[in-house]
């Protein structure tokens, strides 16, 4: 039987501390997009108080969780313990992205990840840190997850990472993390290029990016939306496009 709570215990924080692998879990509002589930290894999981929970991640070939979280901002974070007593744990919250060199990553990475708690301290490669306000914690008996002994990290991605500068990380966030599988906008950050400028909000809440040369706000302002949103909106666009080039062209006759 499930058990609910409306916050992070200092026994349910004690616990997720002891966990080597945490599954995340992300979807787009698009009912026919495709729902995200990312594992993440390395010490990179941090409890800061009873409603409140971040990762660090390294740049990886997909930007799912990245991409859903900007758009609607749900997550499930999930736990299960492949040793000593079966448990599951899910921590239900919304996210907000950090990404790597802005303040809010900074505050997080500098209290929270250190070079003596932190594994991936100094990588080359890191990302964004995901931070999540937790609104349920939830817990169940987890009988059906088997026995697994943990041997340590993988270091295959930390050596990718370490061979590289940081402006080829930036080219690989060009190359494979500028959209979502579903084409939400991903990875934007000002190392990848004007075109890559980061999201801002407007005075409306809307998700964006400020163009140059505009006179205002509404003159530079270009909306980013769903897939399928944005091609709505194209079709509207083009089909009101051909009805006055129609109307003119009988006009001419």
């Amino acid at each position: 039987m499930g058990e609910f709570w409306d916050d992070i215990s200092e026994n349910h924080a004690e616990w997720i501390k002891k966990q080597k692998l945490v599954f995340v879990g992300t979807s787009p509002l698009d009912p026919n997009g495709k729902v995200n589930l990312s594992p993440k290894g390395y010490d990179c999981f941090r409890v800061i108080g009873p409603s409140q929970v971040c990762y660090l991640e390294l740049t990886g070939s997909g930007i799912e969780t990245q991409s859903h979280v900007e758009e609607n901002k749900r997550i499930t974070i999930m736990f299960c313990a492949f040793e000593g007593a079966p448990r599951i744990m899910r921590l239900f919250g919304t996210g907000t992205v950090h990404r790597v060199g802005t303040p809010g990553f900074d505050a997080l990475f500098n209290t929270h990840y250190s070079s003596d708690n932190c594994d991936i301290h100094a990588s080359t490669g890191k990302r964004a840190i995901i931070l999540v306000d937790v609104y349920k914690v939830g817990s169940s008996c987890g009988y059906g997850v088997p026995y697994f002994e943990y041997k340590g990290s993988r270091p295959t991605l930390t050596n990718y990472w370490g061979k590289k500068s940081e402006d080829q990380v930036a080219d690989y966030w060009v190359l494979k993390n500028t959209t979502s599988l579903d084409g939400l906008p991903g990875m934007r950050h000002d190392k990848m290029g004007p075109k890559w400028a980061p999201l801002v909000k407007d005075d409306d809440a809307r998700w964006g990016v400020k163009a140059r040369g505009g006179d205002g706000p509404r003159e530079s302002w270009w909306e980013l939306g769903s897939t399928v949103a944005n091609a709505t909106l194209v079709a509207v666009g083009a089909g009101f496009g051909a009805a006055v080039a129609s109307y003119v062209l009988k006009k001419r006759r």
